[in-house]
């Protein structure tokens, strides 16, 4: 247990970033009486912490975007210092002009333009806003990303959840609950540990795999809404500090140390550890990749050449080895042998250098495989097949062992306990 001091401190540094985050959007939130606005307060007896905004980049990758909503939605618009409002019902054009917002309606007729930012806001209790044909809580941010729209969408950070926890875990049963609602403090952690991650940038989160995949209102379940709402305001803690909560399709058996997956600092509670079996119910849980010789020099080629930047060609595989193996089983060191070099591959990344030739678009699934090698009679390598377990990098909670956790009747917090080893679930807000 650690001092009340050390909580103390904590909550005061959280305090302070929450509410550089949130003071503006409080007082937006408030001016348009969408709905009660939750603040980040310390009340006397104890920290009190009440639910945060978060973030999410959406998109910046057009020069134009629609957004629409349910019903009616605000427009606020800022223009050097100065802020006009208007309410529509009907879609709206945005779109990038001169390093401006400018904004249209259904007819093509301007709004308003040379703006800073817009921000839309719905109107009453329980509308949505769209951008194109996806539905999002909250409200969403426009700003000007060279030429194209910058969209974020900002909302309270249970409500984003609900667009991250589905796709992450996938659908389940009610049987399954627990396992539902460890990635949802496993999601919820990382999403706080990160707010304020990208300082030079309006936004928090991005809405891919970079962070984690948020699709928004549309791929919501009332399951993992439930599981959720349960797990409201808990994360997971290492002494005085959030935890990186990494997590995986399939370990395969056994997840791993981080420091032997990626180049990494050793962290105490992302060690290898055994689920018994627990996600061997996973389609990963073992697979097979089968490469000519001609296959695998090519993988190695498009690997080593993307690498250095320049064409890279290498004579023919005579031999190719495990040379170092880490706490999880997983390979740590792969040597490659020609008639001419003696190439290195480590860690993680031996999985881009291997790929996959019954998908070439993807990485091998995982590190933790064996080989057999098939040669002609003067010793060279003919062909490969890696045997392997597990689906992705194997560091912190195993998603498939969680939910064969969970059917045998462990808990959330015994599942989060078993993959990250002496931490703590806390109730934040």
């Amino acid at each position: 247990m650690k001092s009340h001091h050390h909580q103390e401190s904590f909550f005061k540094r959280f305090f302070k970033a929450i509410c550089k985050m949130t003071f503006a959007l409080a007082l937006l939130f408030t001016a348009w009486s969408c709905s009660n606005v939750s603040s980040v307060e310390e009340e006397s007896g104890g920290n009190y912490l009440r639910m945060p905004f978060v973030r999410v980049l959406l998109d910046d990758t057009s020069s134009s975007v629609k957004i629409s909503g349910d019903n009616g939605f605000a427009i606020e618009c800022l223009k050097d210092g100065e802020q006009t409002v208007y309410h529509y019902g009907s879609p709206v054009l945005v779109e990038i002009k001169n390093s401006k917002v400018f904004l249209s309606d259904n007819k093509g007729t301007q709004i308003d333009g040379g703006l800073n930012e817009a921000n839309f806001l719905p109107r009453g209790t329980g509308n949505l806003l769209k951008v194109r044909t996806k539905r999002y809580r909250g409200l969403l941010k426009v700003i000007p990303s060279g030429k194209n729209v910058q969209v974020v969408n900002v909302l309270y950070m249970e409500d984003y959840l609900r667009g991250v926890v589905p796709p992450e875990i996938g659908e389940r049963t009610p049987e399954e609950v627990e396992a539902i609602k460890a990635q949802a403090v496993a999601s919820r952690t990382y999403a706080l540990a990160h707010l304020g991650q990208y300082s030079d940038q309006q936004y928090d989160m991005k809405s891919s795999i970079i962070d984690q995949v948020y699709s928004g209102f549309e791929i919501e379940q009332k399951l993992v809404n439930k599981a959720i709402d349960e797990t409201e305001g808990k994360a997971l803690f290492y002494q005085d500090e959030f935890v990186n909560a990494y997590y995986h399709s399939t370990c395969g058996g056994m997840t791993d140390n981080i420091d032997h997956v990626w180049d990494r600092k050793e962290t105490p509670y992302l060690k290898a550890v055994a689920d018994s079996g627990a996600c061997s119910w996973s389609k990963y849980y073992t697979w097979k990749e089968y490469f000519t010789e001609s296959q695998l020099r090519g993988r190695i080629e498009q690997f080593l050449s993307s690498d250095r930047g320049r064409d890279f060609k290498i004579n023919r595989i005579k031999d190719i080895t495990i040379l170092d193996r880490t706490p999880g089983g997983r390979v740590g060191e792969l040597i490659v042998k020609t008639d001419k070099d003696v190439f290195s591959f480590k860690k993680d990344r031996i999985r881009w250098v291997i790929g996959r030739t019954s998908n070439p678009d993807l990485i091998l699934p995982s590190d933790r495989f064996t080989m057999d090698i098939d040669r002609d009679g003067a010793g060279y390598v003919t062909g490969v097949t890696f045997k392997g377990r597990g689906y992705g990098h194997g560091v912190g909670m195993c998603q498939c062992g969680a939910i064969g956790l969970a059917r045998i009747g462990w808990t959330f917090d015994d599942i989060l306990g078993h993959y990250y080893t002496n931490v703590e679930v806390k109730d934040l807000y």
